[in-house]
């Protein structure tokens, strides 16, 4: 799928190179453009975050007291294991939930996206939000275990609401599979565990840990760490209400089979400061970069960049290097590659759009029509796609799709 300026014809399509393209062209919908202004620099000063709640320990010693024999569990793994269907535009179904008058995509012409099960796209327990994958992970050719995947994040309850617990989706385009794995906390020492509950805006994977953001800060997690209750003598994955521990003697997970453990957080002090997006840049020459984004209604946000090497660090307090106002209000997603990417929802059911925004010139941002409750951005490096995702439930509602990185303005 590729984003649409609004009032421009159509534009042309790419596809995932290793999956074929069906291309549905649907009428033109009129929606309001968020009217962007060029980006200015702010301050870092009130960026500022302090590792907290180190937990690094226990969740190695939860591996040893949960997983069968003690043993790691690899991603490769819990890859295998995928047992949800996803659907791309090949579907019918899909593709006419997708595209047609109640789906998220209409108005905007189609390559590639994926519908999630009925039970996935219809929930109002969970609503998806941050999306990351393995070419974040990796460089060269962006794999773990020799496997490709997208991962996605869901905060509990309704869109704009709240709930307990926090999961992940693992995505395998090569089956079209998708697992979900719970995020749980460890207790100090390290042989129980209990809820994490998250708004989960952002998500970046980065080697092995998986970074979450949380309004007031980043929330970090080890894939080394993963945990399996699934075909465990130790643990029980039928029962939906419990969690940790129990007198019987088993391991629960609210009736997930895998679950990740958090090793720590980033804590923003600054209570005016918002952690809602994150995402990685790759650039040849350099080392990558995070990018974080501001969420706000009332005002313009910032978008933050940082060192990896800062952020990998666990220890003491960090900044980020450079700051600048964003180019528009409601940014969900944020992604620099040469200039800055902006997805934006929320504030009505007409913002949503793609902002390409370039800081050198004073230039004016450039907006493409994307689909409804757009949330954070993933780049696909090895196809040059910007990947993101809707929130709003419904089938056809909540799709992951990738569309072509625009050119800077």
């Amino acid at each position: 799928m590729r984003f649409r300026k609004p009032g421009r014809a159509l534009g042309a399509v790419l596809f995932l190179p290793v999956l074929a393209m069906l291309t549905t062209a649907v009428p033109a919908q009129a929606a309001p453009n968020p009217t962007p202004v060029p980006m200015t620099r702010a301050s870092t000063s009130d960026f500022s975050l302090q590792w907290s709640d180190d937990r690094r320990t226990p969740a190695r010693n939860l591996v040893r007291a949960v997983n069968r024999n003690g043993n790691r569990v690899r991603v490769g793994t819990m890859l295998n294991a995928a047992n949800l269907q996803a659907h791309t535009q090949a579907n019918m179904n899909c593709r006419d939930n997708a595209t047609g008058p109640a789906g998220a995509l209409r108005g905007v012409s189609t390559s590639r996206f994926y519908c999630l099960t009925h039970e996935d796209a219809t929930t109002t327990r969970w609503t998806p939000q941050g999306i990351s994958g393995t070419e974040d992970a990796q460089p060269g050719r962006g794999t773990v275990d020799q496997r490709r995947a997208i991962v996605f994040s869901w905060h509990a309850g309704p869109v704009g609401g709240s709930g307990t617990g926090t999961r992940l989706s693992f995505l395998v385009p090569s089956t079209n599979r998708y697992i979900h794995v719970l995020l749980v906390r460890p207790n100090d020492a390290g042989t129980d565990y209990g809820n994490v509950s998250l708004h989960a805006g952002g998500i970046a994977w980065y080697s092995h840990y998986l970074f979450v953001t949380a309004g007031d800060g980043v929330h970090v997690f080890d894939t080394n760490n993963l945990l399996r209750l699934a075909g465990n003598p130790k643990g029980n994955t039928t029962d939906e209400n419990h969690i940790g521990l129990q007198p019987d003697g088993k391991y629960y997970g609210r009736g997930y089979g895998y679950l990740l453990p958090e090793i720590g957080r980033w804590h923003n002090p600054n209570a005016t400061t918002v952690y809602d997006s994150i995402s990685l840049e790759r650039a040849p020459g350099r080392d990558p970069q995070f990018v974080t984004g501001e969420y706000r209604d009332t005002a313009i946000g910032r978008v933050a960049r940082w060192r990896d090497d800062d952020l990998t660090r666990f220890s003491g307090t960090i900044r980020p290097f450079i700051a600048w106002f964003e180019p528009v209000r409601y940014v969900q997603g944020a992604f620099s590659r040469g200039c800055y990417y902006f997805t934006t929802g929320g504030g009505g059911s007409g913002n949503r759009h793609l902002v390409v925004a370039n800081t050198r010139g004073n230039r004016t941002p450039v907006s493409y029509l994307g689909g409804r409750g757009l949330q954070d951005l993933y780049w696909l490096r090895s196809a040059d796609q910007l990947w993101t995702l809707t929130e709003h439930p419904g089938d056809g509602m909540r799709v992951l799709y990738g569309v072509p990185r625009p050119p800077c303005p």
